[in-house]
């Protein structure tokens, strides 16, 4: 550091001088030089600085002292020549158009090589015009400046990703957390990788969030299982929410110890089920057929069992036998969803010929059993794909008053009005149920966007926000909750 009268020249470190496109040494008004360390240093005020310095100090007037220090003025001068280049490059950068920004960023490289935000910004821009070879090579060109920095790993990787090269990136991705554990970026490239999974140790809770090696899952579980006593209703929930995620052996773990723990009644019957309907999914296609063998044989009045044995037969390579299975489920509950659909529906449940050609049975099943909201409920369902609307509409509310507790059908119902613009139709039947707050999430949900699509926004807001302050909801429903409310925010209302 020296000192020139009102100014004090001061010394850069060469990595961060790199890092900013800042000269090595700079001057700073000696009524600014207290408080640098507390405001820091940026862009705009180095330049006006320098600016000042070279037109107005006495140092910068002096031709003796230009000429003592004529590197030092080359550097500052070239800094002020820069910043119209910059502001250009910053200009293409918000338009993308790379091109521009490119030339803009090249020129200011060869007015200063050692200005190595200029170079991370063009690997950037040659990255977003997917030319990597040269994205690549300039953001080598810089590593040593940025070496350490998460950001600048997670974009080197990025572009090593782009190219297949999924060691190469691999590496840089562990740079990255090693620099900084908790860089997102870094995490959601290494679940691309397949390297590391996402789960949430209690669904309910959005801080449970942990990034697990896709390799060690289970044994991850296990052991946070093991840490405390759980009950059945803790493992089905596991199991509920590893099935969604399509994670077979983890819901198989979940489902075998809440067997252990079920006891006897529905929760044992769902573990069971869950068990072999993970072994079929999983491949191991005798373990699951003996499982639900076994189980018929002690749950002979399960509707679930009879349809899972049919579903292990015709895996085995037995599908002739299949159909006594499922004769056997519809015999224990007409309304069955997925023995109705084994039953009457196509293999391909979109083949709107197939589908037709199915109805008629179907509805010869519902009027043999007018009292089954399930059986209506499918017959509604294939009147869709059909293309019946009105049919459809009317069966889901036929099947809606003969189960008016079951939710997950009210909520299709809600649903499909939805989809027919039909949201008086809804906020009515809403208007008859007594404590929506205490029901299933989705008929909130659906009655939060019919309000929404009659422009009640006061209404919708308090709707969604009030799922997503539910935490007896799973994390991913109360976030999409929250995101809806925030897009109204930002959504400007429509003029009457």
């Amino acid at each position: 550091m020296s000192e020139q009268s009102d100014w004090v020249l001061i010394g850069l470190d060469e990595n961060t001088a790199r890092r900013q496109g800042l000269p090595a040494r700079m001057p700073v008004p000696r009524g600014e030089f207290e408080g640098l360390a507390d405001k820091g240093l940026s862009i705009d005020a180095a330049r006006k600085w320098i600016k000042d310095f070279l037109t107005n100090s006495e140092a910068g007037k002096s031709g003796v002292w230009r000429k003592q220090n004529s590197a030092l003025v080359s550097q500052l001068e070239a800094f002020l020549d820069k910043a119209p280049v910059w502001e250009r490059a910053q200009k293409a950068f918000g338009e993308r158009d790379y091109e521009k920004a490119i030339s803009a960023l090249k020129r200011i490289v060869t007015m200063d090589p050692d200005d190595h935000a200029a170079r991370l910004n063009l690997a950037s821009a040659q990255a977003n015009m997917g030319d990597h070879p040269a994205a690549l090579k300039s953001f080598q060109a810089i590593r040593k400046t940025f070496q350490g920095d998460a950001d600048y790993h997670v974009a080197v990787g990025q572009v090593h990703l782009a190219m297949q090269k999924k060691d190469a990136a691999l590496d840089e991705m562990v740079l990255a957390l090693e620099a900084k554990p908790d860089c997102q970026p870094a995490l959601d490239a290494m679940v691309q990788l397949g390297v590391l999974v996402p789960i949430y140790e209690n669904p309910r809770d959005a801080a449970s969030l942990v990034y697990v090696r896709s390799d060690a899952v289970l044994d991850y579980l296990t052991g946070q299982w093991d840490a405390a006593p759980r009950d059945s209703a803790f493992y089905l929930e596991q199991l509920a929410y590893h099935e969604r995620e399509l994670r077979h052996d983890i819901a198989l773990a979940a489902a075998d110890r809440a067997v252990a723990v079920a006891g006897e009644g529905d929760r044992v019957e769902r573990a069971h089920l869950a068990r072999i309907a993970a072994l079929r999914a999983l491949g191991r296609t005798d373990e699951a057929l003996a499982a639900a063998e076994a189980f018929v044989k002690t749950a002979p009045s399960s509707s679930g069992a009879w349809v899972e044995l049919a579903k292990c037969l015709s895996q085995a390579g037995r599908g002739e036998e299949a159909p006594a299975a499922i004769e056997r489920a519809l015999e224990s509950d007409p309304g069955d969803l997925a023995a109705l659909s084994l039953r009457f529906w196509p293999s391909d449940p979109a083949d709107i010929l197939k589908v037709n050609e199915a109805i008629p049975a179907l509805a010869a099943f519902v009027a043999a059993h007018p009292d089954s909201a399930g059986a209506r409920r499918s017959l509604a369902r294939a009147e869709l794909v059909a293309g019946r609307i009105d049919d459809a509409l009317a069966g889901f509310a036929a099947a809606v008053a003969l189960a008016p507790g079951d939710d997950d059908l009210r909520a299709e119902y809600w649903s499909e009005l939805g989809k027919q613009q039909r949201y008086q139709e809804i906020i009515a039947d809403a208007a008859k149920l007594s404590d929506l707050s205490k029901r299933d999430w989705k008929l909130r949900w659906n009655e939060a966007e019919a309000y929404a699509a009659l422009g009640k926004n006061i209404e919708a807001r308090a709707a969604f926000s009030a799922i997503n302050f539910d935490e007896s909801l799973h994390v991913d429903v109360r976030r999409r909750a929250k995101r809806a409310v925030k897009t109204m925010d930002e959504t400007p209302p429509v003029a009457p």
